[in-house]
């Protein structure tokens, strides 16, 4: 088994290339994409055709906000002319074609797909990020806010390369990869969905709460919902 920091290590970046607009176009053939009305895109450079891609085929984007202290952002197909859809799938470009969407509102249309990029991953299905866990905790909001459709699988896309052929050290908070895409294909299969994914409470710090929107109103929903029901059971 290696570890994350081993992982990091070996593979400081992720590769770029023309090699991720031809897993862009693989990723519409899953079955996945083509179902889903609404799609979790990370932000990355590295998957901006996939972004692009999902607003011309008519597909809600939902795209995380820097640090995802503001939560989310949804940006709606035939809104943008398409010659800005390049600059309007970055992270400037969220703010003026997006919207930032309320927490109250995930629920109303579901992601069906969640598509991420990595570092590396292991024969499992398991995989390395860049180090601050924003995927995984995106999934678990969305999870529990109900933001998920039951079926809803995760996706990386990245090299041949990147694929170890040992298991990566894995933590309670870690995503599965039901693939992973590579210009020659999917490489990995796992069944299953993450509709289930759960925020652990006890492994966050206070201030991380405080810094992420969705996460500071959910911990005040519960807050509040206790102190309603110790106060009618006293």
């Amino acid at each position: 088994m290696i570890t994350k920091d081993e992982v990091r290590a070996a593979f400081p970046d992720a590769p770029e290339g023309k090699a991720f607009g031809k897993s862009a176009e693989l990723v519409r053939r899953l079955e996945g994409y083509r179902e889903a009305k609404r799609i979790f895109v990370g932000p990355t450079a590295r998957l901006q055709q996939v972004r692009i891609n999902a607003l011309t085929d008519g597909k809600e984007l939902l795209v995380p906000a820097p640090g995802l202290k503001e939560g989310f952002y949804l940006l709606v197909p035939y809104e943008i002319p398409f010659k800005h859809l390049s600059y309007a799938v970055g992270y400037k470009g969220l703010v003026q074609y997006g919207r930032r969407i309320a927490v109250e509102e995930l629920c109303q249309g579901p992601v069906g797909l969640l598509v991420t990029d990595c570092l590396a991953v292991d024969p499992a299905g398991y995989f390395v990020g860049e180090g601050m866990g924003f995927f995984d905790l995106a999934v678990a909001i969305l999870a529990e806010l109900h933001g998920l459709t039951p079926e809803a699988e995760a996706y990386a896309l990245g090299e041949q390369e990147q694929i170890l052929d040992q298991e990566i050290e894995r933590g309670a908070w870690d995503i599965r990869l039901n693939g992973f895409i590579t210009p020659d294909g999917i490489a990995l299969h796992n069944p299953g969905g993450h509709a289930d994914q759960k925020i652990l409470w006890d492994m966050l710090p206070p201030k991380r709460i405080r810094k992420i929107t969705p996460l500071w109103k959910l911990n005040m929903q519960i807050k509040d919902a206790l102190s309603a029901a110790a106060e009618k059971a006293g």
